[in-house]
């Protein structure tokens, strides 16, 4: 309950996303089974939005792959953040937790696990709360989409949530000059390439944004 009280705010963020998310196949050509499996299977928008947009473009299967392992890099940083706190879970409970892993649910865990003397138990059950509570509303809205997708986009213009939900999470990351530097840089250089085939200015603006706040924080040392 305390893990699904935490992701209380950030739910109405979610739910225009993920009705984005679920009616965007939709829009593109494909059917909602399509669209209903991809948020089962990736559970990550915008990996889904990715995905969709160039299975759209006929982009090869090798593209795609790069494109979306490009878009997820951030989770491996995540898992690897969040492994000790679950290090002692058996290996059934880190594969549920490693598919639940989200932007949203990280960041409450990175922050209360460290100012609470939870057991293992506790640590899992807070993050089993905040995940189920966001993946079953996730798909709901996938679902709601998917099949209301030939009418939501003629009222309502909801692809801007998309970005101002990632701009809301990462807002909250940037406490270090390093970390601003990278933003900053990475969100520049993705705008000059955003008219790069596949998705490539994004890509080369995660990269870019990286190697720049690593620079960064060498040159102050």
């Amino acid at each position: 309950m305390d893990g699904m009280q935490a992701m209380l705010p950030f739910l109405p963020g979610i739910v225009p996303f993920g009705v984005v998310t679920g009616f965007t196949p939709i829009s593109f050509g494909f059917t909602w089974i399509d669209s209903c499996l991809g948020s089962l299977l990736m559970f990550a928008g915008a990996s889904q939005l990715a995905t969709y947009q160039l299975m759209n473009e006929g982009a090869s299967i090798w593209v795609i792959l790069l494109t979306v392992t490009a878009v997820n890099l951030r989770y491996v940083l995540y898992s690897a953040s969040i492994a000790p706190h679950l290090a002692d879970a058996n290996r059934l409970t880190r594969l549920l937790a490693g598919y639940g892993l989200s932007d949203q649910i990280y960041p409450i865990c990175q922050r209360d696990y460290r100012t609470h003397e939870w057991g293992l138990e506790e640590r899992i059950a807070y993050y089993a709360g905040g995940t189920l509570l966001l993946w079953g509303l996730w798909q709901a809205c996938t679902v709601i989409g998917a099949f209301a997708g030939r009418i939501i986009p003629v009222f309502w213009s909801l692809e801007f949530m998309i970005p101002l939900t990632f701009l809301t999470l990462a807002l909250q990351t940037l406490k270090t000059t390093a970390h601003r530097v990278t933003a900053v840089s990475g969100a520049l250089v993705s705008f000059v390439g955003l008219d790069l085939p596949y998705n490539l200015g994004l890509i080369l603006g995660a990269v870019s944004g990286v190697g720049f706040g690593v620079l960064y924080q060498r040159m102050i040392r």
